[in-house]
């Protein structure tokens, strides 16, 4: 009786299948309800059944491994199974552990040689500056000698662009700071 059922139901289904194709367009679920709705009509038992056949049930689970349930089924498939996967699932996360170790020392080095050349622009800017300030010191001693030893026009043009140069350059801003205050 129930094959009956089924293969009226099944003949049903065949010639409402335009509410199907109708329907799914826009939502799948209507179409079916549609579908149910025909087949209700002719044959309440069969639109039960293909119902009772059509419940699906949904589970989801998040993480590195299945979850438990699953885990059993593949025991009964294979024996080895879940231990195979635990293994694969192991050896997944050390990798990413040592690539996140290798990250973290990459991130490492590249920090210590920024570092490292900020100290050496650091110690080149001073060693500029010490140079710079002795050779002023030394343009404004010789122009001082000069002036006494009856020079005036050399020792004014030395002590002259010596101020200049220096009164220049603490006026003018470096083209580095600009650089770094326009990011």
């Amino acid at each position: 009786m129930e094959e009956k059922q089924l293969a009226n139901a099944e003949e049903d289904i065949s010639n409402n299948i335009d509410i199907v194709k109708e329907g799914s367009e826009d939502d799948p679920d209507t179409a079916l309800e549609g579908v149910l709705e025909e087949v209700a009509k002719t044959n309440p038992g069969a639109a039960q059944k293909i119902q009772q056949i059509i419940t699906v049930q949904q589970q989801s689970h998040k993480g590195p491994m299945p979850s438990p349930e699953a885990l059993a089924s593949y025991a009964r498939v294979q024996n080895d199974l879940p231990e195979r996967m635990m293994t694969m699932a192991e050896k997944s996360q050390d990798t990413k552990a040592r690539h996140n170790d290798d990250i973290l020392a990459l991130k490492r080095l590249e920090l210590e040689n920024e570092i490292n050349i900020h100290d050496s622009e650091s110690r080149t800017q001073k060693h500029s500056i010490n140079l710079a300030f002795s050779v002023v010191i030394i343009c404004i001693l010789g122009s001082f000698y000069l002036a006494i030893n009856d020079k005036t026009v050399v020792a004014s043009i030395i002590g002259g662009t010596t101020l200049v140069g220096v009164v220049g350059s603490f006026l003018r801003r470096p083209k580095v700071l600009d650089k770094k205050n326009s990011e």
